[in-house]
């Protein structure tokens, strides 16, 4: 029988290794290039050879940026960086400015790679804050860090934007001035055109944009730190705006699973106590479900269960094998005339079973608050959540002892998955800010949340996860993302302020094509080396500062 051919798998690429071949190769160029520019400007020459050596060392240093500019009109992006430098360079050497035109391809290829640097030791910086966290969330972190895309925010569209729109103004500012001054005044065209190329050359966005995934890089990380693992920047970008914070109770401010802390019947025997109230439940999506399956480890005959219908906060009713049955508190069967023997547990919740109207025996369940969550809410209020609201399984009264407990200012009880969906649609349509949900399990869908984060280690739907013993630094999540949005404006501001220095310089004839690029480029590193101040003391002192004010 003839073998079956089988493509074989192309090997992987290790981009580590690609980049920095690439890296090396490309500094090996800029020597040359620089050698061949230093011997243009050195060396007595007649002109045309000195232009022809200059025209030498652009295209050897520059060359792939010819190519990405290329790339980039055919895409239509006739604004980026690339074509930007490439027009510099050819409308430099045509009005006699080749020296600057050549500088400012070596400066450009030069700028970066001490960008690239500069972005790799701020990864390097941001991951090092995840040296003590568990292997797998390390990896995780690693792999969002490295995707562009996931650690893009919306503010860099907005400010990107917003540069854009500054750019095509100054492309405006730089062809009124290259043409009307040389008419108003006695400046030469050739001058007025180099002095327009400054300013088109230095209005790009790209030093106000280039820093703002590295914020969100930092944030990222800085908040894993913490136990709190966002899938990208963006979710991460929202807890800024969150004004009203959404929690489930079971599972975060209690266990997922209870324990059953007592079972009783003064009928049955403790098996067939266990298995009339196994097969009860069995349709339930209680907490009181979990604990008692939890126990029951014998084969279900669910032919026998009928009728059964889901009493939200109380218990369940239904039928088995014709007779009437229900598992429910105490608070439900009275309020349907039936009498049932107070608990003398004092800790637990008591669920009673009665069959055919007659009480049979009951199950107390664990109703543990976790301690560590008690200021919690006040926390969340004090950095601008207006509202904190609790979704509860449990009847009205419990919910609401428990919600004025842990001082939440509002409560929904007797809250399926369905409902508590819901509510926060409801909630998030008529809320200004953002709304945040945070659950542990029983909801399978994105909800209508700004962001949903899941109290586990899975996040299929959520924006974030975060462990059990991680929850109580929800608030420093928040923290952490007002922080990175700071540092994206002092960026851009900081950026902003140096090319306004520089469009004026370059007006009055005070900067030419290499300061410019210089200046820009350094402003463009400064910004990403300043990314890494989302740390610890940063928040601490920032918080210690607002708190006084």
């Amino acid at each position: 029988m003839p073998q079956k051919h089988v493509k074989p798998t192309p090997p992987k690429i290790d981009k580590a290794k690609l980049s920095a071949t690439l890296n090396n190769s490309l500094v090996i160029r800029l020597v040359i290039a620089s050698v061949i520019f230093a011997i243009s400007l050195i060396v007595s020459m007649p002109d045309f050879v000195s232009i022809i050596l200059l025209v030498l060392a652009a295209a050897l240093a520059g060359y792939d940026i010819i190519l990405k500019a290329v790339e980039s009109v055919e895409s239509g992006s006739y604004f980026d960086m690339p074509v930007l430098v490439v027009l510099t360079a050819v409308l430099a050497f045509f009005i006699g400015f080749g020296i600057e035109g050549t500088a400012v391809v070596l400066l450009y290829q030069i700028g970066m790679l001490l960008l690239n640097y500069a972005k790799d030791h701020t990864r390097k910086a941001a991951l090092d804050l995840l040296r003590d966290q568990d292997d797998g969330i390390a990896a995780h972190m690693q792999e969002i860090v490295m995707d562009d895309e996931k650690t893009s925010m919306s503010i860099q569209k907005v400010m990107g934007g917003s540069a854009g729109m500054v750019l095509k103004l100054a492309m405006l500012l730089a062809v009124i001035y290259a043409v009307v001054m040389p008419i108003i005044t006695s400046m030469s065209f050739s001058v007025s055109i180099h002095r327009a190329l400054i300013i088109l050359l230095v209005a790009t966005p790209f030093s106000v944009v280039t820093a703002i995934p590295m914020a969100g890089t930092v944030g990222l990380c800085h908040s894993a730190r913490q136990g709190i693992v966002f899938t990208d920047a963006e979710s991460l970008e929202s807890m800024a705006d969150v004004s009203v914070a959404v929690f489930d109770k079971n599972g975060i401010f209690t266990e997922e699973c209870p324990r059953i802390i007592a079972m009783h019947s003064d009928v049955l025997d403790y098996d067939t106590f266990l298995n009339f109230v196994a097969h009860a439940v069995y349709y339930s999506e209680q907490p009181v479900a979990n604990a008692i399956s939890a126990v029951y480890d014998r084969d279900y005959k669910l032919d026998v269960i009928k009728d059964f219908r889901e009493i939200p906060g109380y218990g369940v009713e239904l039928s088995i094998d014709g007779i009437g049955v229900t598992f429910a508190t105490k608070e439900y069967l009275e309020e349907q005339g039936i009498h049932v023997e107070e608990s003398k547990n004092s800790v637990g919740t008591a669920y009673y079973m009665v069959v055919a109207g007659r009480p049979m025996g009951k199950v107390v369940i664990s109703s543990d608050v976790n301690q560590d969550l008690e200021s919690l809410v006040p926390e969340m209020k004090k950095l601008g959540v207006s509202r904190c609201v609790l979704l509860s399984e449990d009847s009205k009264e419990a919910a609401q002892q428990f919600a004025e407990m842990l001082n939440f200012s509002e409560m929904y009880a007797q809250c399926d998955a369905e409902k508590k969906l819901r509510i926060i649609s409801e909630i998030a349509h008529k809320t200004k800010g953002a709304v945040l949900f945070v659950y542990s399990n029983g909801i399978e869908a994105h909800s209508d949340a700004a962001v949903d984060i899941r109290v586990n280690n899975r996040a299929k739907y959520a924006d974030a996860i975060v462990l059990p013993d991680a929850v109580s630094n929800l608030p420093m999540a928040k923290r952490v993302s007002a922080r990175v949005r700071e540092i994206c404006i002092e960026n851009a501001l900081f950026a902003f302020v140096v090319k306004a220095v520089l469009i004026f310089l370059s007006i009055i004839g005070y900067c030419n094509l290499w300061f410019a690029i210089f200046i820009d480029f350094a402003a463009a590193v400064a910004t990403v080396l300043n990314t890494i101040r989302v740390t610890s003391a940063s928040l601490r002192s920032r918080l210690r500062y607002k708190m006084g004010k």
